[in-house]
């Protein structure tokens, strides 16, 4: 009995530390994975059983995905969250380093070991290690650059495609949205850093607000990368699913960008962003719906028709 109350405390614990560093970041990968995987669950011809046992796996492989992100992010960026995020576990001093560490192989492992044994997301996870690792271990991982066109770009992909693959093979259309929507993350995370100007200036990170300055960076997100980033969801054809709802959401964002009230607006600001991926991902996962609820009342109507009348 002691021993499993001491598994159970254990577990409770580490699922508390696991919290604390990840929290923040749940509105980027796990729930918008499990959105778009409703549209592989729309698109699949398994079982509902089957389906089932594919999204625990995704949710089995997206914990790593962010927790591996996580610690590696602010084992190196200590100095940088004492002064953004001093809540965080280890400025905290709720995790040491050497336990946070200790909790980052695990993670590696873990998210590595989970692609060898369903190998399809391999390609995925490499290319999210790969990533993670241009991130924290390189120059040009902190330039605006580097640091959101490109690496937002490929982790949203590998986020965005294995969440399908998990649970569906791909096709035409997942692969066109996790292509879209992957290029509009990279030019419009540059929100983030409007919050994180303090912070990024004592670690020497060139972001936009750094290099452009505050004022010239919202004028050129709002009028410049909004744009760019409808026409990127219009290619993809996820504007037409839901047009006046897009832009308008689009253009809402743009005019918070536009208010200089702070970094805690700022940060709103940049949540907004996540729930408009969310959104999206909403959008594309149950696009004809409607069209497929009216061939099933058609086909249950046609076969009522057909129906021979029984003599009284």
């Amino acid at each position: 009995m002691n021993t499993f109350k001491g598994a159970l405390d254990f577990f409770a614990e580490e699922f508390d530390i696991f919290l604390g560093f990840s929290w923040r970041d749940w509105s980027t990968t796990i729930i918008p994975g499990s959105i778009f995987s409703i549209g592989a669950m729309r698109s699949s011809y398994n079982r509902p059983a089957s389906i089932a046992s594919n999204y625990v796996f995704l949710l089995l492989w997206l914990t790593p995905y962010i927790y591996f992100f996580n610690l590696s992010n602010q084992i190196t960026g200590i100095n940088e969250d004492r002064i953004n995020k001093p809540d965080r576990p280890i400025p905290s001093g709720k995790v040491t380093l050497a336990g946070a560490q200790v909790r980052w192989a695990v993670a590696l492992v873990a998210f590595v070991g989970l692609a060898l044994i369903q190998p399809s997301l391999l390609p995925e996870t490499l290319c999210w290690v790969a990533t993670v690792a241009f991130l924290c271990l390189t120059a040009a991982g902190n330039h605006w650059f580097g640091k959101n066109c490109v690496a937002m770009t490929t982790g949203t992909w590998a986020l965005l495609s294995a969440s399908w693959k998990a649970v569906a093979p791909t096709t035409l259309w997942s692969e066109r949205y996790v292509l879209a929507l992957a290029l509009w993350a990279g030019l419009l995370t540059h929100i983030q850093d409007l919050r994180d100007i303090k912070g990024d200036a004592v670690v020497g990170r060139k972001t936009f607000p750094l290099v452009f300055g505050d004022e010239a960076s919202r004028w050129i997100i709002t009028f410049l990368l909004l744009p760019l980033a409808i026409l990127v969801l219009w290619l993809g054809d996820i504007v037409q699913i839901a047009p006046v709802t897009v832009i308008g959401f689009h253009g809402f964002l743009g005019w918070r960008i536009m208010q200089v009230e702070g970094s805690r607006y700022d940060h709103k600001t940049y949540m907004i962003y996540t729930y408009i991926f969310c959104l999206l991902l909403a959008l594309t996962s149950c696009r004809d719906l409607e069209a497929n609820w009216k061939a099933l009342f058609g086909m249950w109507k046609f076969s009522e028709e057909m129906k021979p009348s029984l003599p009284l």
